[in-house]
């Protein structure tokens, strides 16, 4: 890690495409600021394979502003490590944008997508933490998985399967009810079979790849 302090309203780049301000708390009050020149590199490589512009929701906050959003007392936005990011049109959804960030080495990722958010969280933590969050407040851990995401089928139960099969759900454009039952099953077979994936109604990472659409863009990395 190496981290940059500077005042608010600096907009000297740190990317090619990043400047400083963008990283700055949300607060509009507080002066000092942090960021970790990794997590911009990071980033930044993000960007150089969708080839559109990003949008920081949150980088560094301050301890006043984490707890008026309700952040962890542990958070790494408090130190500059972390950001909660999105395409700043919303051309890729947030599945695709936490596979890629897993791909391109961040330690903790988050994937945010229900009512009242839909990004990606992620930091430059040394250890591995992974979480899905389809309803706010609620964050079940993937952590113990390879990959981002659980490997789904139907009967799947428990809070990180139920939290996957909804963003599974999301990206057939089907009822987003949580449940992987006969209808997300034929969902998904028709998906598999259109894009020329194994028709076995068990979403795996070939398929999160797949139908989330990072798979063109991990073909760059």
């Amino acid at each position: 890690m190496s981290i940059v302090t500077y005042k608010r309203g600096d907009k000297t780049a740190l990317t090619k495409n990043f400047t400083r301000d963008e990283f700055e708390c949300q607060c509009k009050k507080c002066d000092a600021q942090m960021i970790d020149l990794e997590l911009v590199d990071k980033l930044q490589s993000i960007r150089d394979v969708l080839g559109v512009k990003l949008k920081v929701t949150s980088g560094y906050r301050c301890i006043t502003h984490n707890a008026k959003v309700h952040g962890s007392s542990h958070s790494k936005h408090l130190y500059g490590f972390a950001a909660d990011w999105r395409t700043l049109d919303r051309v890729v959804n947030p599945v695709a944008l936490g596979i890629i960030a897993q791909a391109v080495g961040f330690g903790g990722i988050g994937i945010y997508w229900h009512s009242e958010a839909a990004m990606c969280h992620a930091d430059t933590r040394a250890g591995k933490a992974t979480w899905l969050c389809t309803s706010p407040g609620v964050y079940p851990s993937t952590t113990y998985n390879s990959f981002i995401l659980p490997t789904i089928r139907q009967g799947s139960v428990g809070a990180a399967n139920r939290s996957a099969i909804i963003l599974l759900q999301k990206l057939l454009k089907i009822k987003e009810d949580g449940n992987f039952g006969p209808a997300t099953t034929q969902a998904l077979l028709s998906a598999q079979k259109q894009n020329g994936l194994v028709a076995d109604g068990i979403c795996g990472p070939a398929s999160w790849k797949k139908l989330s659409g990072a798979d063109k863009y991990l073909a760059k990395l």
